[in-house]
């Protein structure tokens, strides 16, 4: 077998050119949203640096059979041949190598099953920083370290997270983000909607094979020269701009509040559709305008509903009972900071954007065991902020009178916008 250095650099040619991967990859595309993702995903990988944004990618986690490779060699043939792509468990040598000369494009790796877990764990931070070890010269100096932007597809019949549980690791929010799940045997047929008159699943993902070994490589070489062509600064700016808007868009439509890790998902999926959107506006897909975004769009939605829904059905129960008390009492609490009459403790301060609940009114709302329940599942959703070290209540502010206690936090915004999936 070759070294992967050597696939790789003869991979990266060219069969037919754009125009003929269009007809004949591109249009079995349509219809069909997973494969529209992982196209446009591998038109994303030059938008990378003008967008300011760390590699990454998708992970598509399905069965056997599902058409989870076909949706590789489909990213693929963008950029090169069906050996652009390797086996994961190839990357413990000479990934870094690879990475950087697929620097601005894509970089396939298939069959996660196959890669030891703690080398997954180490395998997914390299490549999603940029950037490979740091080596010492024969002459004690520093060695040029190799450096690269890239997309990366990935498919398993795995997930991350059940891999990393193998070797007892816990999946970290940078896997999550670098690396996203995506439920790839979900379709109508597989990881397809639409056969366009094949008789099955297995007959389609054929004839998709058999066009992208006869088509590869010059429709991505084409889309870089279209983005020369438009202006790398124009780009940059309509790259930005445009992937903000959708990523905003997309999270405010969300029930609820949007942490650090949902947002970085967002923008991932965001910039994955521009980037199709770009492709066809450049004439080299053969979709429709708004096919592309709207493949990231619900692929967002569907990881967000994967990620949150248990979280939603342990609030469900709590949340209405919070929302009942604050609109009964929040404007009639005192404000922190504000003056306080000198008899009973209130049931609660208020500030702009929160209320400070004593453990005592946190009872009456929810009695017995249901407050720690609720309180446990409100932070999860960061409808309640937790105190240090675990603690679901936190230190009271300096300016609320008297000894320092403890009080449940709500944060009012989060509690009240917050409507059932």
């Amino acid at each position: 077998m070759l070294p992967l250095e050597v696939r790789h650099s003869d991979a990266l040619s060219e069969a037919g050119d754009a125009e003929s991967w269009k007809r004949s990859v591109g249009a079995l595309c349509r219809k069909n949203p997973l494969m529209i993702l992982a196209a446009s995903l591998a038109f994303s990988g030059p938008l990378l640096e003008l967008a300011g944004r760390d590699s990454g990618g998708l992970h598509f986690r399905g069965a056997s059979s599902s058409g989870k490779t076909t949706l590789l060699k489909l990213a693929a043939s963008v950029w090169g041949g069906p050996r652009l792509i390797s086996p994961w468990h190839a990357t413990q040598n000479g990934i870094e190598a690879i990475a950087a000369r697929m620097n601005g494009m894509l970089l396939p790796l298939d069959e996660m099953a196959e890669i030891s877990a703690k080398a997954l764990h180490g395998a997914i931070y390299m490549l999603g920083n940029g950037s490979g070890k740091a080596r010492m010269t024969k002459d004690a100096n520093l060695a040029e370290q190799a450096a690269w932007k890239l997309a990366l597809i990935s498919s398993g019949e795995i997930s991350i997270r059940d891999k990393l549980r193998e070797a007892r690791l816990d999946v970290m929010p940078g896997h999550e983000v670098r690396l996203i799940d995506i439920e790839a045997d979900c379709r109508d047929h597989g990881v397809f909607d639409w056969l366009h008159g094949m008789p099955d699943g297995a007959q389609f993902a054929q004839s998709v094979q058999t066009a992208t070994r006869q088509n590869y490589g010059a429709v991505g070489r084409q889309f870089v020269r279209h983005l020369f062509a438009r202006g790398i600064e124009n780009v940059s700016l309509e790259v930005h701009r445009d992937a903000q808007k959708y990523a905003a868009t997309w999270l405010g439509n969300l029930t609820v509040a949007p942490e650090g890790q949902i947002s970085r998902v967002a923008a991932r999926f965001s910039l994955i559709g521009v980037a199709g959107e770009m492709a066809t506006q450049f004439r080299l897909t053969g979709w429709e305008q708004g096919e592309a975004l709207a493949a990231a769009e619900a692929a967002f939605f569907d990881w967000c509903e994967r990620r949150l829904g248990p979280k939603c059905e342990a609030v469900e129960r709590y949340v209405k009972p919070l929302q009942d008390f604050l609109s009964a009492n929040l404007n009639t609490m005192p404000l922190v900071g504000g003056p306080h009459s000198n008899g009973v403790p209130p049931i609660g301060w208020r500030d702009a954007s929160k209320a400070y609940l004593p453990l005592e009114t946190w009872a009456q709302i929810f009695p017995g065991m249901q407050g720690t329940q609720a309180a446990k599942a409100m932070v999860d959703l960061q409808m309640l902020m937790p105190g240090e070290a675990g603690r679901l209540a936190r230190k009271a502010p300096r300016s609320i009178p008297g000894p320092r206690k403890r009080l449940y936090t709500a944060v009012v915004a989060n509690v009240m916008n917050y409507t059932p999936l």
